[in-house]
């Protein structure tokens, strides 16, 4: 009598997601019938570092180096992005965490900042953004008082905001940043 011995082979994969290591978990090919484990069980989503991580092979275009003084600032800004139907608007630092990768997908060069914990977390299509705009503006209060807003608009190739980064803090240091900026950039950046 001949036993039939089956093959099993089991896999860990490790793939790239969105710029994202993911671990998945055992998959058995061939054999019995008995449930596989599968899907990802493990994610790495930084670098244990709180400091910004790119790809060794990318180059750093002139709006991700823009995104990365942002960044360096540790000031806090009013986030607002403009979607299809929906406005989306919150208040934080870009970062502590900044993770610069390709989406497997379409192909996109990400920017990610993120919160400590990503419970937060913001990503930017940089090679998207073919226009940055640094304005400074008076608001009128309802005391009668004005508000100085200082405004980043990053524009697409249709000029269209992608995203608006108001400075929220309004002390002497964050106005001489934003400032600065406005100094090395000019109003205006063509990408």
């Amino acid at each position: 009598m001949m036993k039939k011995a089956a093959a099993v082979l089991l896999c860990i994969a490790s793939t790239t997601v969105n710029g994202f290591q993911v671990t998945s978990g055992l998959t058995r090919i061939g054999g019995d019938s008995r449930p596989s484990l599968n899907g990802p069980t493990s994610f790495q989503l930084f670098e244990s570092s709180p400091n910004t991580v790119t790809d060794s092979d990318a180059t750093v275009s002139k709006a991700q180096g823009i995104l990365d003084e942002f960044h360096a600032s540790n000031l806090p800004f009013r986030i607002v992005v403009i979607g299809n139907g929906a406005i989306l608007e919150t208040t934080s630092k870009l970062g502590p965490k900044s993770k610069s990768s390709v989406s497997p997908k379409t192909g996109d060069k990400l920017l990610t900042f993120a919160s400590e914990d990503s419970s937060f977390e913001f990503h930017v299509k940089v090679d998207q953004i073919t226009k940055i705009t640094f304005v400074t503006s008076e608001r009128p209060l309802p005391d009668g008082e004005s508000k100085t807003m200082r405004v980043s608009r990053f524009l697409n190739e249709k000029g269209e905001p992608m995203c608006s980064l108001i400075l929220a803090d309004s002390s002497d240091e964050s106005a001489q940043w934003f400032d600065g900026m406005n100094e090395r950039y000019g109003q205006e950046v063509n990408l």
